[in-house]
């Protein structure tokens, strides 16, 4: 598998959550925070902050436009592996909240609680663990009370059903205490849900179901929702990684090969400000082809992967780099030596 497919704790709402309420959001608004996030699933990011700046200028006393510009920013870090701005990150946060406090917007609410969700993944991320989850409770709450008071308002349910899966995952160590419950099938529930019946958030809620059903192992749902979301975005590399990640683990090693290639081919045409993606997806990719026994061309993946040795990666990647060109030496080795390659 990748890096990881990007769910922790939170759902990465990267861009997708939404408060229109179901149709109360001003019409053109609507028209624009939708083609947004079209830009957003197409990981077209820079067309997609050009959508939002352009909502910040005609609607700047509304928190839409601050907060899905954060989205964007996200949702780039995530799918390249990159440190996120964190001073401008944060400024757009602050500017939407400031602009969600006000009570007139409808659904003000949601907009505070998509703020909270934003800041507890990227505080998750660098390390904040406390901070991160009180803010993650602090969204879900929110989310809840939302829905409480309007059971169709199915975009909230992503964040919901994430979060009760994922704090549910991390705190399976404390199960013996009589409060900690184990909320996993049920966070799973409320994501089909929101997958199926959302508005705005309903790719966000097939990706955490791809994350979520690999991490349970259930390696067929995982594809099923892969797949379902290539329907809609054949080049959607999150989606992608799903679908190989799951052949993969289900040994269908002859589907596997074509589904990294095709990946490996959207990952070229994104030109990445590093390989690391790259260089999984070779690695992988040479696997299922020594899995079916295609010797072809895996020595050219393998001293591609090596070329990128004197790369500085960011340091979060560093070690995980590292530790992919010594599987790659090791592979390289056995190969040369005709032992057979392990899978």
């Amino acid at each position: 598998m990748r890096k990881k497919i990007p769910f922790s704790i939170l759902t990465l709402v990267f861009g997708l959550m939404n408060s229109s309420a179901q149709g109360k959001l001003d019409p053109s608004l609507d028209t624009s925070v939708a083609k947004g996030i079209d830009f957003i699933l197409q990981q077209e990011y820079g067309r997609a902050d050009s959508v939002f700046c352009d909502v910040c200028i005609r609607y700047p006393q509304h928190p839409a436009g601050y907060l899905y510009r954060a989205a964007v920013m996200q949702a780039y870090t995530v799918d390249f592996d990159v440190p996120i701005e964190r001073e401008k990150f944060d400024s757009l946060l602050e500017r939407g909240r400031n602009a969600a406090s006000h009570e007139s917007w409808p659904w003000h609410e949601y907009f505070l609680g998509t703020a909270d969700s934003y800041e507890a993944y990227e505080r998750i991320e660098s390390g904040e663990w406390l901070n991160g989850v009180r803010k993650g409770m602090a969204s879900v709450s929110k989310y809840e009370e939302l829905v409480e008071k309007d059971s169709s308002l199915y975009d909230a349910y992503v964040g919901i059903g994430t979060y009760y899966y994922w704090s549910s995952r991390k705190t399976a160590f404390l199960r013996w205490l009589p409060f900690i419950k184990d909320n996993r099938e049920l966070g799973i529930k409320i994501l089909r849900i929101g997958a199926e019946r959302s508005e705005y958030n309903r790719f966000t809620a097939m990706s955490a179901l791809v994350s979520i059903y690999l991490d349970a192992e259930n390696y067929q749902q995982a594809e099923e929702w892969s797949r379902r979301g290539l329907n809609f975005y054949p080049k959607n590399r999150i989606f992608l990684w799903g679908l190989a990640t799951a052949l993969d683990r289900q040994r269908q090693y002859f589907d596997a090969v074509p589904a990294y290639k095709n990946l490996l081919e959207k990952i070229l045409h994104a030109r990445a400000p590093h390989p690391y993606n790259e260089i999984v997806c070779r690695l992988n990719l040479v696997k299922s082809m020594l899995a079916v026994g295609d010797t072809t061309t895996f020595k050219g993946h393998l001293d591609k992967i090596l070329s990128y040795e004197k790369i500085i990666f960011p340091d979060n990647l560093r070690s995980r780099a590292e530790a992919k060109f010594e599987e790659t030496r090791i592979l390289l080795l056995k190969i040369e030596n005709k032992h057979p390659a392990v899978k």
